[in-house]
């Protein structure tokens, strides 16, 4: 009976080794997941979800980053505001005084608050979605 068995194994090697290939590369086919680098860490390989992920992260970061920008043009376009009304009448308004220098407060705090949240970003080495 084992002799029959390797005669048959001799006589269609090829027939069991294409088996043997094509099972490997069926399972390979449906078990592995096809992995890109990593949009943020290109070290790193991600699959389509990962990668997914990775990108509504860089668009709610590039979101978040225009309404600062535009939040920021309005200080500006409000101070500007307040300085051509100071300039073209020679008087000063309180109030507009007053809302001069709370947008000039918010603006350092702003600006202080970022500060000391990218350097403790960059010493723990974490990042924040």
């Amino acid at each position: 009976m084992l002799k029959t068995l390797f005669k048959f194994c001799n006589d269609n090697h090829w027939f069991i080794i294409a088996g043997i290939i094509l099972t490997s590369t069926i399972f390979w086919t449906y078990g592995c997941q096809s992995q890109v680098e990593s949009l943020i860490t290109p070290e790193k390989l991600v699959c389509r979800a990962e990668l997914q992920n990775e990108l509504q992260y860089i668009i709610g970061t590039a979101s978040v980053r225009v309404d600062d920008l535009d939040r920021q043009d309005e200080i500006k376009q409000a101070l500007l505001d307040a300085v051509n009304i100071i300039g073209t009448t020679g008087t000063i308004n309180p109030s507009g005084l007053i809302n001069l220098a709370a947008s000039i407060g918010a603006i350092s705090f702003a600006l202080n608050r970022n500060q000391k949240l990218k350097s403790v970003i960059k010493t723990n080495g974490t990042t924040t979605a």
